[in-house]
């Protein structure tokens, strides 16, 4: 056990006013004195009551294994108290004239407040978590910077418990490691955003780095572990492809399996399991690949039943795990090349996932609701939709996309695949969830929600016919990495490509599906959802 964790029912204690007023026959024999002089109990024994000097008493102190020790002897005082592990009462009736004293703090400064120690006023409790601020001009600018933007984003879906933004910082304080993973993320995205900093963001991920492997290499994994992998990950990934997350995001889901953690497993590890879980999703839909890890795993233990009445917060997690469970299945669809025999199965399955999306999509809470609703016009050319918030803005982005994918999954033959989505229903509903996922960024600029979107404007991007709507997509992407850091350039060159690839759809079609042509517009959308739908497979 660690001793600064240990709590007892009797805690630290020192001598009361009572103790140094009883009279020495009362405190010789252990009784309770009435403090007179005489005192009564003197009196009934017919005894002398005498009063000596100031007693001094000797606590015994805890120790692991059983074994008591005495203390070296010191004066103690409300105004002094003295820093004990734990106490152990020699007798109930001594126990009695004693208070209870706080621990003191680490930084050696008392934890009583003038104002509590006040005769007959409450004394605080015993602080077990005491920090000691940080000094270093530098490290307190980036630990500022990471409260104010780094953890913000982080908890764009826990606007309740805030793990990251309330609770890690003051972990910081006593675990250097995630000290280290805060300051090195804050100082990446500082890096970014005003292209100075870069030595510090370097050194401090390199010392964070460091930290991590001595960690992983001990017999020490908590959940602050799990939540510093998080962030060092993230050093990694805003400026790296989303094809290169692979290697970000093994190591952790290892140390997530070893552990079992999972999405109702509470506190901070609970919130970090979300936000990987995050991670792992966006990984595979920007990259257009299969998911770093075992997405069905991920996906059973990230389950948790719906509860009687939803919340901001749960109901932003259900759809965490609802565009996972769509990804899951494009997955599946990707990876079956000929799914005749499978086709009654799969369309069940397709089936069953599109009525929990749609389910959700109806029980989101009232605070969840769109605020407004107006047209395109000449500045947006998209509908504009209005969120309380830039989270609940990212939540439905997350959903819209969830649609788009499953739109774009229907189970048929790969070799049926460019007919089905250039059909005018398929496409056309495929399309307007396209709309909606780039809309939804520029309406709700909010740079924790951007931090969010990239991944998402990727796939959404993809399916875009009109000049202007790209243009729109493109500037977003680039307001995103002005603001937040985020590299978007990998994803702005994707859309490029993707685009050049559509305008080719009146001569390629035959050559990838064997199906005859429709007209050029219909073809051209119906190969940009075909390639969307394909990721970033290999042309056959």
């Amino acid at each position: 056990m660690n001793s600064s964790h240990l709590l007892f029912s009797k805690q630290v204690r020192g001598p009361s006013s009572r103790s140094k007023l009883a009279c020495e026959q009362c405190r010789e024999r252990h009784v309770k004195c009435d403090q007179q002089r005489p005192c009564g109990i003197c009196v009934r024994r017919k005894v002398q009551c005498s009063h000596g000097g100031p007693v001094e008493f000797t606590p015994l102190e805890w120790q692991p294994g059983g074994a008591t020790v005495v203390p070296e002897p010191a004066r103690r005082s409300r105004s002094s108290p003295s820093r004990i592990v734990g106490f152990v009462d020699e007798t109930p009736d001594v126990s009695e004239l004693y208070h209870v004293l706080p621990a003191e703090p680490a930084d050696g400064t008392s934890a009583i407040s003038p104002a509590n120690t006040a005769e007959g006023g409450p004394l605080p409790p015993v602080r077990t978590d005491a920090t000691t601020p940080i000094r270093d001009e530098k490290e307190a600018f980036y630990l500022a910077r990471y409260a104010d933007i780094i953890g913000p984003r982080f908890d764009m879906f826990d606007s309740t418990s805030r793990y990251f933004t309330l609770v890690l910082p003051h972990v910081a304080l006593r675990d250097r490691l995630v000290l280290l993973a805060c300051i090195a993320s804050a100082a990446r995205q500082y890096s970014l955003v005003t292209n100075r900093g870069h030595h510090d963001a370097l050194a401090y991920y390199n010392e964070a780095i460091k930290a991590l492997s001595d960690r992983l290499n001990g017999s020490r994994h908590e959940a602050a572990t799990f939540a510093s992998c998080l962030l060092i990950a993230h050093c990694e990934m805003v400026e790296s492809k989303a094809s290169d997350w692979i290697l970000h995001l093994k190591g952790t889901g290892e140390l997530l399996a070893m552990l079992d953690w999972n999405g109702r497993c509470g506190g901070l590890a609970q919130a970090s399991f979300w936000i990987y879980c995050r991670m792992v999703i966006l990984a595979s839909l920007s990259s257009g690949v299969p998911a770093a890890v075992d997405l069905g795993r991920l996906l059973r233990l990230a389950y948790v039943p719906d509860p009687p009445e939803w919340t901001i917060d749960t109901w932003q997690r259900k759809t965490v795990y609802l565009l996972g469970c769509v990804q899951d299945f494009w997955d599946k669809t990707r990876a079956q090349h000929d799914a005749v025999s499978r086709q009654e199965e799969l369309m069940s399955q397709w089936q069953e996932v599109g009525d929990r999306v749609l389910q959700h999509d109806a029980e989101a809470p009232g605070v969840c609701q769109a605020l407004s609703i107006t047209a395109a016009n000449g500045e947006i050319p998209f509908e504009a939709v209005r969120y309380i918030n830039g989270p609940v803005a990212a939540a439905w982005q997350m959903l819209h996309t969830a649609y788009l994918i499953h739109t774009l999954s229907r189970p048929v033959p790969r070799s049926a695949r460019f007919a089905l989505l250039s059909s005018p229903a398929v496409a056309d509903r495929a399309l307007q969830y396209a709309r909606k996922i780039v809309s939804n960024s520029i309406v709700n600029a909010c740079t924790i929600a951007w931090a969010n979107a990239v991944q998402l404007l990727t796939v959404a991007g993809r399916c875009l016919v009109e000049a202007r709507e790209r243009q729109a997509c493109l500037r977003v992407l680039d307001d995103i990495q002005h603001h937040t850091g985020w590299d978007t350039r990998t994803n702005m060159e994707k859309l490029s490509r993707a685009w050049r690839h559509g305008r080719a759809a009146g001569r390629t079609p035959h050559a990838i599906t064997g199906c005859k042509p429709l007209d050029d517009e219909m073809t051209d959308l119906g190969l940009l959802l075909y390639n969307a739908w394909r990721g970033d497979e290999d042309p056959n």
